[in-house]
């Protein structure tokens, strides 16, 4: 079914997700306002991050392995892992249907979606840059992942799901490691080398310059704090403290902050 190119699209949350859609909804010929309690850039997850355009990070945290090491990173002290133990009530039934989804079936079927969508990620970013100057911002070398290990059997999962969904990934040796990263000292045995990656010297930049692209063909910003969805008539209104503003249809991107507004549409997100 052919939308009608004439609606008004609404997106709350101007961070590089909301920005990059924006801009494809303006290419696809419709009217696109922006929301954002901040200007862009400020402060949000796209000001600063690992900036990495990595079509190999498909698998999901619910894998098989991971509950065998959530002890040990609960104890160590220098772990990846951290736990307030009085929030420890609250979370018992987020984490009890957390270990109901550390089966390899729901790992598959979310790392094989996954997947799919980040394959044609990286297209669609390299669309858009090429109507914006990121010389110096964007590094184009793979991304390389190396351990001191003297072989990846612990990587063993993430490699084999890796090769079932078809990302492509180069596994290497000592010898090689050196080969590709000469002043790396040779205490790394092993690692695996993502050709296709890409990383963003600088998010907020490149952020930055795609939100002015958006404002010159013809987008909107409107600095507002948007914290309830109303319909009427099937068309949604969104709402900030002060004002109301009516679309067609609106897109919500506001990363960790989107469920208190998917909440209120009885879509449930974790």
């Amino acid at each position: 079914m052919q939308m009608d190119k004439n609606l008004k699209i609404g997106i709350i949350g101007a961070g590089i997700q909301g920005v990059c859609c924006g801009l494809f909804l303006i290419k696809k010929g419709f009217e696109v306002t922006l929301f954002d309690k901040d200007e862009p850039g400020n402060s949000s997850a796209s000001y600063g991050n690992a900036g990495h355009f990595s079509p190999y990070a498909s698998i999901p945290l619910n894998r098989p392995d991971i509950l065998t090491d959530v002890p040990a990173m609960l104890m160590s002290s220098t772990g990846p892992l951290a736990l307030k133990w009085n929030y420890v009530p609250k979370m018992i039934p987020w984490f009890l249907k957390f270990i109901k989804n550390c089966s390899t079936k729901n790992m598959m079927h979310t790392a094989k979606y996954m997947h799919q969508i980040l394959d044609i990620a990286l297209p669609a970013y390299d669309e858009l840059f090429e109507e914006i100057d990121v010389s110096g911002l964007v590094e184009k070398k793979g991304i390389m992942y190396i351990w001191n290990d003297q072989n990846l059997k612990s990587r063993e999962l993430e490699i084999n799901v890796r090769d079932k969904i078809g990302a492509e990934q180069q596994l290497l040796n000592k010898q090689e490691i050196h080969d590709l990263e000469p002043n790396i000292k040779k205490i790394y045995h092993a690692g695996v080398f993502y050709k296709k990656a890409k990383h963003a010297r600088n998010p907020k930049k490149i952020l930055l310059k795609l939100f002015d692209l958006f404002i010159k063909k013809g987008g909107k910003f409107n600095k507002n704090n948007i914290e309830i969805i109303n319909f009427s008539n099937e068309k949604p209104i969104i709402k900030s403290t002060e004002n109301s503003f009516n679309f067609d249809k609106i897109l919500i991107a506001c990363g960790a902050f989107s469920k208190k507004l998917t909440d209120q549409m009885n879509e449930k997100i974790p």
